[in-house]
């Protein structure tokens, strides 16, 4: 495999992120119930383009192609993760903790005392990956409003709220 180099994303970036999220979501498609995500509605460019200009988005290269990207809003209490996507032919290289880990070192830098998450249950590349990261399952009766908020709108949006999480990573 080539030199992979994280960096915070530019301007430029914006317009290849909703690509790898589309080729990242294949990997839902051998997963009973939720093989529609490979063919579901990404998140735009333009929105992408909101959240680099808050300087909160980071991309994976090789080749000075980008290949992977986490994208976070920044919270008083928490940097959350809104997405994390890594090209389907490059995924389980490692390139997904490395984008996590300078969202991570990002938090710190700003004191911030935690990183959030949502996403699936019982999935080896979802909430299993997070755990082995250090990310914890957050109770029904732990949530802030805010997770409680962004689930719920997950489920109006057609995700199976049985099958979806919260988790937060202490920093």
């Amino acid at each position: 495999m080539a030199c992979i180099f994280i960096r915070q994303a530019s301007a430029d970036d914006a317009a290849n992120l909703p690509d790898i999220e589309r080729s990242a979501a294949k990997a839902f498609l051998p997963v009973a119930g939720l093989e529609w995500i490979a063919s579901d509605t990404v998140m735009s460019a333009e929105l992408h383009q909101i959240y680099i200009d808050e300087g909160t988005v980071w991309v994976a290269t090789t080749n000075k192609r980008c290949i992977g990207f986490v994208t976070t809003a920044q919270y008083k209490d928490a940097l959350h993760i809104i997405e994390l996507a890594v090209e389907d032919r490059h995924q389980g290289h490692g390139v997904g903790r490395r984008l996590l880990g300078s969202a991570r070192e990002y938090a710190i830098d700003h004191d911030i005392p935690a990183l959030t998450l949502t996403t699936f249950r019982d999935l080896p590349f979802n909430e299993h990956f997070y755990h082995k990261l250090g990310y914890r399952t957050l109770d029904e009766s732990e949530l802030p409003k805010r997770l409680a908020d962004i689930l719920e709108a997950e489920i109006e949006n057609g995700l199976p709220g049985d099958r979806r999480c919260a988790m937060r990573l202490a920093l």
